[in-house]
């Protein structure tokens, strides 16, 4: 009896489980690691539209799996590839440091401020430790892990120089803990340099991680599209923050008094602030959404034109904002605030 021609409502795990030949070209577009031994449970219509695939093209390729089934089956690169869940660590180590220097910590110091009834029963470098736990443990360890797994599958590959993306974790995470500890323990010489070298140690593995994304997205075929330039600057201004954030630390940890580390603050964080939410994480949003959401649930794309003229436009107007409030703060010239 012949079997009808694939159409695209099938499952995934249905296809799977009946053809498991078809599991090496779902892979290649995208599915390694995802939903289980036999994938998620979705339509390979979906699939298609939520990796950008043409539908007939991935069908016929499957097809032609199903029917060379009596050669030795491709290898199921999920099933023996450790980057497949590379993310997995990345995800932990995001909810470890929320839940510790982030939400419990944060907690803590509310309860000081309650009970003291004094905004200075909390040091400035309380503050600032617990918001870089914040930033660069939730956020920046939950990107991290977001972009190496599926990054590989908006360019239907597989994750590039998989060992350097393993050995960002631990130098990204033993950064963290120096950085966050050294500033919060202020003043402490031997901390205060533990905490630099945090700092230089976020800064690698951030550097490394940029080096990866650039790698994965910058390949032939497919041409990198408008999501991968939103991606690519938002990874820039991940490393940007990174070594700007060094910078406020020498500066906070080094102030000669309570009015001078004020000052340092209310002159250079904001801008820090900005490259962090507007820089970093605001054109990650656009970049992945642009990726995901067209295909995902049915929205039309935005013109590639319209959306590279977008994308100057918000570079931009993070520039004019960090130029404008650090041009205000040092020269007190109210000219500074056009850029604003």
């Amino acid at each position: 009896m012949t079997r009808p021609p694939l159409t695209g409502s099938e499952l995934i795990p249905d296809v799977v489980r009946c053809w498991p030949s078809a599991r090496a070209v779902l892979d290649r577009y995208g599915l390694q690691g995802c939903g289980g031994p036999l994938g998620p449970a979705e339509t390979l219509a979906y699939f298609a539209r939520a990796h950008g695939v043409d539908l007939p093209r991935l069908l016929a390729e499957i097809e032609d799996a199903i029917a060379s089934a009596g050669a030795a089956p491709a290898a199921c690169a999920s099933a023996s590839d450790p980057a497949a869940a590379i993310y997995r660590r990345f995800f932990l180590g995001g909810i470890v440091a929320t839940l510790t220097a982030g939400a419990t910590w944060g907690a803590y110091l509310l309860l000081k401020l309650g009970f003291k009834g004094s905004f200075e029963a909390v040091t400035p470098h309380e503050v600032n430790a617990h918001g870089h736990a914040q930033v660069f443990g939730w956020v920046g360890l939950f990107v991290m892990g977001f972009a190496y797994q599926a990054f590989p599958r908006f360019k239907h590959g597989r994750l590039r120089r998989p060992r350097l993306a393993f050995a960002t974790f631990p130098l990204y995470v033993g950064g963290l803990v120096l950085r966050t500890a050294g500033e919060a323990l202020h003043p402490s010489e031997p901390l205060f340099w533990a905490g630099l070298g945090g700092s230089a140690l976020e800064i690698t593995a951030v550097g490394i991680f940029a080096w990866i994304v650039a790698e994965t997205l910058l390949v032939p075929e497919p041409r990198p599209g408008v999501s991968d330039r939103y991606i690519l600057a938002a990874t820039g201004w991940f490393l940007l923050q990174a070594v700007y954030d060094a910078g406020l630390y020498v500066l906070t940890s080094t102030a000669a008094s309570a009015e001078e580390l004020i000052q340092r603050i209310a002159t250079f964080q904001v801008p820090l602030r900005d490259m962090q939410i507007h820089g970093f994480a605001t054109l990650m949003i656009f970049g992945v959404s642009q990726r995901y959401l067209p295909g995902m649930i049915g929205l039309r794309r935005v013109p590639e034109r319209l959306a590279d003229a977008l994308l100057a436009a918000l570079n931009l107007a993070i520039l004019g904002e960090i130029a404008g409030f650090l041009g205000r703060r040092t020269t007190g010239s109210m000219a500074f605030a056009v850029l604003l």
